[in-house]
């Protein structure tokens, strides 16, 4: 390495051999140090040191700029010559992140967000959809299958994205290619400097030289798609299942569709968790001897064991007949509300008997009477 070349690693404390996880931890803790705001009595010497870090942390964070700098000794920055300016710092959300947690919301006199960094992000559009479909309880208590259609703008084949005839583009004459602005405002260390969106390109990079007829220079078309839905069995309500890169596309990137269940309730039927609730109808005389019933959830029948002496409103227990727990085999139980069924007919015979049970003593809590 050139003698004269400033030693990064040095500055840093780190080795050749050191991790990007160690670099930034080495940085962190030297940021922490000199931060102008930390030294109030030496404010200048803070700021030029700080600086020095902070050009060091550039080059050896990012593995293309460390590996000419390892070969050559020096590195070229995007603003022309090997002299660092804060213009050359691209890793702004290491940087963020960092301030964010060292000084909360103070590490420029003001949160982060609105000082040094402000307007560094930019994420570009959202290019995820969200698609709710509506289930019946029955559906997720079995699992089935459904056919979702939607609409989204995909990469055009015509012109593979780049929205220009023939796929031919040349170099946005505004970015220079990066697809990016940097808009730098104030003077000396505190300078706001805010990257946005190339606002001639797109954020592309490159401009059609002659704008493709199918997309209009958009690069994206619409289409229609149509997609078979898995609903799980056990599937809770707002469920999101994911479809990757089927969502929205621009710039050649594709967003993920996701399909949010919505479950409806059904007459008769309550669901907590993995268990069900329901009632179910007996005569009184199977609610006072006794007996085995078949009831019935949807499509399904289940055997209910009712004990001699059942109350109306007491709740029997089905054990695993519930929802099954998503993605495995364990199931839930139902809980079963009895409703004792009073006839509103009865024979001659069937008086006679219930008038001679209430005749043993059971006249004050007779069924007959409630």
């Amino acid at each position: 390495m050139n003698t004269m070349a400033k030693d990064y690693y040095k500055t840093l404390g780190v080795t050749k051999d050191s991790s990007p996880d160690d670099i930034k931890k080495a940085y962190r803790q030297l940021a922490k140090k000199y931060h102008p705001d930390a030294n109030p009595t030496n404010k200048k010497e803070a700021e030029e040191k700080f600086k020095e870090i902070s050009e060091a942390y550039e080059v050896l964070s990012d593995p293309d700029k460390k590996a000419v700098y390892d070969r050559t000794g020096s590195v070229e920055f995007s603003s022309g010559g090997s002299n660092f300016s804060w213009q050359d710092f691209t890793h702004y959300s290491d940087f963020e992140d960092l301030f964010s947690r060292i000084f909360g919301n103070s590490g420029f006199g003001g949160s982060a967000g609105e000082s040094f960094f402000s307007g560094f992000r930019n994420e570009g559009p959202d290019l995820d959809l969200a698609i709710r479909v509506r289930v019946s309880l029955q559906d997720v208590y079995y699992g089935t299958k459904k056919t979702v259609k939607y609409r989204h703008n995909v990469t055009c084949e015509e012109c593979n994205g780049t929205g220009a005839k023939g796929g031919e583009t040349i170099t946005c004459p505004t970015c220079h290619g990066t697809g990016q602005e940097r808009i730098v405002q104030g003077q000396g260390f505190f300078r706001m400097v805010s990257v946005i969106t190339c606002r001639d390109c797109g954020g592309k990079g490159s401009k059609p030289k002659e704008v493709c007829p199918v997309c209009k220079g958009t690069g994206t078309v619409p289409k229609t798609e149509v997609i078979e839905l898995n609903i799980p069995r056990g599937a809770p309500n707002n469920l999101k299942i994911r479809y990757k890169g089927k969502g929205q596309s621009h710039n050649g990137r594709s967003g993920d569709m996701f399909i949010v269940l919505t479950v409806d309730e059904e007459p008769g039927y309550r669901r907590s968790g993995d268990d069900i609730y329901l009632g179910w109808e007996i005569s009184f005389p199977e609610a006072a001897l006794g007996t085995e019933v078949d009831m019935t959830i949807f499509r399904d029948t289940f055997k209910m064991k009712v004990p001699a002496g059942t109350q109306p409103g007491d709740v029997i227990k089905i054990k695993g007949a519930g929802f099954y727990r998503m993605n495995t085999s364990n199931r839930g139980d139902a809980h079963v509300t009895v409703q004792v069924v009073v006839p509103k007919k009865l024979t001659s015979r069937q008086k006679e008997l219930l008038e001679e049970f209430m005749d043993l003593g059971e006249k004050k809590h007779s069924w007959i009477h409630r």
